[in-house]
């Protein structure tokens, strides 16, 4: 099973809930009218259910074992991509999963060495906005339509989640380095929606036309919820 997401170069665009043997389209955003409660909010990034609805795609999270090491590293890099905005993405990775550490769910992320292959595996493109991602070597990316970024889930039929994958285009904005890989990470634990409203723009890493570089408040409590 896949799960899929792609993004422009200041907010999330859609992603695809992808089976094995079947394809289905699902939301990328869920629209809110102001501050949700907690138990709407945690539904609607987990599960794409709008307030007080039903869930729009299922629950999925690493296994309890899987999450306490969670490795993530940067797995491929093109040779044409900038080098500036490389040194910026590397050297915001490590701090960006230290914060995440420090947010008190049981999900824990380590940066990856050099000879392994990470759970969370991050590709460096040389690839403009609106193309389709190529060269990762991973069937199950390759070919799928890239903005600025994207995520993709490989996980069970029974949710677990088996690995994940994020490309990065050289199209990334370096004032957007921190959001985006705040956002993919996470969105790599399963929380993949996105809430739209303008509550939320300056509040959530989660919304759809914010530039918030560090998760709120819910999006703190939602991760806690999904791994307590």
């Amino acid at each position: 099973m896949l799960t899929t997401k792609h993004r422009s170069p200041a907010l999330v665009a859609p992603f695809i809930f992808v089976m094995t043997t079947a394809v289905s389209a699902a939301q990328d955003f869920v629209a809110a009218n102001g501050q949700l409660r907690d138990d709407d909010f945690y539904r609607l990034v987990a599960c794409g259910a709008p307030p007080g609805g039903n869930c729009k795609t299922p629950f999925v999270r690493w296994s309890r074992r899987a999450a306490l090491d969670v490795s993530v590293g940067i797995a491929g890099v093109d040779e044409g991509y900038p080098p500036g905005l490389r040194a910026r993405i590397e050297a915001t990775l490590d701090p960006t999963l230290q914060t995440l550490n420090e947010l008190g769910a049981k999900l824990r992320f380590t940066r990856a060495s050099p000879d392994t292959k990470p759970d969370i595996r991050i590709f460096l493109l040389d690839l403009p906005r609106s193309s389709n991602v190529r060269g990762t070597g991973l069937s199950w990316l390759d070919g799928h339509p890239l903005q600025a970024a994207r995520f993709q889930l490989r996980t069970r039929g029974d949710g677990t989640v088996i690995e994940c994958a994020i490309a990065l285009s050289r199209d990334v904005k370096s004032g957007m380095v921190e959001r985006l890989l705040f956002e993919e990470i996470v969105q790599c634990s399963g929380l993949m929606t996105d809430v739209s409203g303008s509550y939320y723009e300056n509040r959530s890493i989660f919304s759809e036309t914010g530039a918030v570089n560090a998760p709120g408040i819910q999006d703190i409590m939602a991760l806690r919820r999904h791994y307590p």
